[in-house]
């Protein structure tokens, strides 16, 4: 079984053209109307709205709250205007009432589409929530966040704002851009228990497993992520937090992909994702922003290997520096040639370690990056084009600036995982090459 959540092309015009009646048609007041006192001829009212909803004007630069499943079956769907009630001008009052009712047709149907869902977990306490970037199906009853419980409708959104801040975060350090995404959305089930994610997972994402589950997405199909509130595995709420961004990160670089990159003929890396052919730049930067947040990492998906097992303390920046100081690490030109199954937990932390690297050097430079490698080209064109270190002088390189930015009697070190790279804190002496 497969399931899109998309609404289709046919009901989006209709809708569409119902707003543009709405707008256009007839708003006007008509020769010999009356004006209306009560709406200002305007066929509208204010209405108020419950205080509960103020989240559902939360925004960004580039993003916004489209739908809200809490919002929508609220009165008045959330809305701050009702059509007035007793209108002295026809006309106006026909034009809003168009108005309403084609926004009421529209969030209908986008709720009557997400809650298919229901019948596969015989559920019906579930938030959906729609931003710019991303769609959430939301069932975990609670979560704690900076000292405060947050419940199901407020933690849906508190999510929903983490993953559009993430992704923007993302495209400022990295250069990505959101046009060369292969999806318009990418969409979170996160579910309270372990055998509701397995039974959501084969319909959204193709794959069952009692852990997280994803799916690419890609032309034809959406990007998916199926997760459960697993304590074991996560247990604290800010954990949960960083294995959701590092699935993401998985997400969006795997669908990071324009046609118009490729000559006519080719198609360049395919399928499209990181992990088969550059499993330490895949397992690098999800760990690398996965560690943005509180500066740990804990995070292992399904598909990696000995995801149970760990490898040194929780501090990976000491980890990594006594490896380096003891001048045993894995050979960076051995490990790029494994997929990210098949990196060991050693692996993934030196693999975060390159990237960090790489990040010094050129933060802004990794689209680019991606770029390359899903036009297939080897790690050793990469290194040169993008980052000006050849493959033969990395490892070098790498060890002298851990030995000095990771060393534990460095205070201050050049790297800061709470700061974005391109912006040197005030005044710092931006040093990197």
């Amino acid at each position: 079984m497969s399931t899109t959540l998309k609404l289709s092309a046919r009901h989006a015009l209709c809708v569409w053209a119902l707003l543009f009646l709405g707008a256009f048609g007839v708003h006007a007041q008509q020769p010999g109307e009356q004006l209306c006192g009560r709406c200002k001829t305007s066929g509208k009212v204010p209405f108020e709205v419950d205080s509960d909803l103020s989240v559902e004007h939360e925004h960004g630069p580039d993003w916004a709250v489209l739908y809200c499943s809490y919002a929508i079956e609220s009165d008045n769907m959330g809305l701050d205007w009702s059509v007035c009630p007793r209108c002295k001008t026809p006309s106006v009052h026909d034009a809003a009432q168009l108005e309403w009712d084609a926004l009421e047709t529209e969030k209908q149907a986008w709720l009557t589409e997400r809650k298919r869902v229901e019948k596969l977990v015989d559920l019906d306490d579930i938030v959906y929530i729609e931003t710019t970037h991303f769609g959430l199906t939301w069932n975990i009853p609670k979560v704690k966040a900076d000292r405060k419980t947050y419940r199901m409708h407020d933690a849906a959104h508190l999510f929903a704002q983490r993953l559009e801040d993430f992704y923007t975060d993302l495209r400022v350090i990295t250069g990505l851009s959101h046009e060369d995404q292969m999806v318009d959305k990418h969409y979170l089930f996160a579910f309270e228990k372990g055998q509701q994610a397995v039974a959501v997972g084969p319909a959204y994402a193709g794959l069952s497993h009692t852990g997280t589950v994803k799916r690419s997405g890609g032309e034809d199909q959406d990007s998916v992520i199926v997760t459960w509130r697993n304590k074991s595995e996560s247990p604290t709420d800010d954990d949960f937090h960083r294995s959701i961004v590092h699935n993401m990160v998985h997400q969006i670089t795997a669908t990071h992909r324009n046609t118009n990159w490729f000559p006519i003929g080719e198609l360049g890396l395919i399928p499209p994702w990181l992990n088969d052919d550059y499993g330490w730049l895949d397992a690098g930067i999800a760990h690398w922003f996965e560690r943005r947040i509180e500066g740990n990492s804990e995070t292992y998906c399904f598909r990696e290997q000995e995801a149970n097992r760990r490898w040194g303390s929780a501090d990976w920046r000491r980890n990594v520096w006594k490896g380096v100081s003891s001048e045993n690490w894995p050979s960076f030109a051995h490990t790029i040639s494994k997929p990210t199954q098949s990196l060991t937990p050693r692996d993934h932390q030196y693999a975060w370690s390159w990237v960090d690297f790489l990040m010094w050097r050129n933060a802004g430079g990794f689209g680019e990056a991606m770029k390359l490698a899903k036009l297939e080209k080897p790690t050793r064109e990469i290194l040169p084009a993008v980052f000006k270190v050849s493959m033969l002088a990395f490892e070098e390189e790498w060890a002298a600036w851990v030995s000095t930015q990771y060393a534990p009697s460095n205070k201050n070190p050049e790297i800061d995982p709470v700061r974005l790279y391109g912006e040197p804190a005030e005044g710092e002496d931006d040093t990197r090459r």
